[in-house]
């Protein structure tokens, strides 16, 4: 039974993701993850995880993700990076992202595997 945690997958690159409970949105953001790590820590320390059936998420594709969102919005949110957002200024503010909605490393990769769960 795999009780590994609450860790991305894999890239294709073969690079170990950030763990889902590892990522800070900074101060005052409304997404705590911690809070997975919180839980998965409570789970143990009771023996339940034992006895339950961990499940780790497929990352979603781009066409599921289309599927509920636009086609460009997807193709923005797989491109951009903390490095290239100043270069897409007008994109960020069109699709909300910014402050309250903040641009770090790995967020398509957390946003696949939040959809594919």
């Amino acid at each position: 039974m795999d009780t590994g945690g609450n860790s991305l997958p894999s890239g294709s690159d073969g690079v170990k993701r950030k763990e889902v409970g590892n990522y800070y949105y900074g101060q005052g953001h409304p997404m705590k993850p911690h809070r997975i790590r919180m839980t998965h820590a409570l789970l143990a320390h009771y023996g339940l995880l034992q006895h339950m059936q961990i499940l780790k998420p497929f990352p979603a594709r781009d066409r599921d993700l289309c599927r509920f969102h636009a086609d460009d919005y997807v193709a923005f949110l797989r491109s951009i990076t903390p490095e290239t957002q100043q270069d897409q200024l007008r994109q960020l503010k069109r699709f909300n992202v910014g402050e309250d909605c903040p641009v770090f490393d790995g967020l398509y990769s957390l946003c696949q595997t939040y959809a594919g769960g």
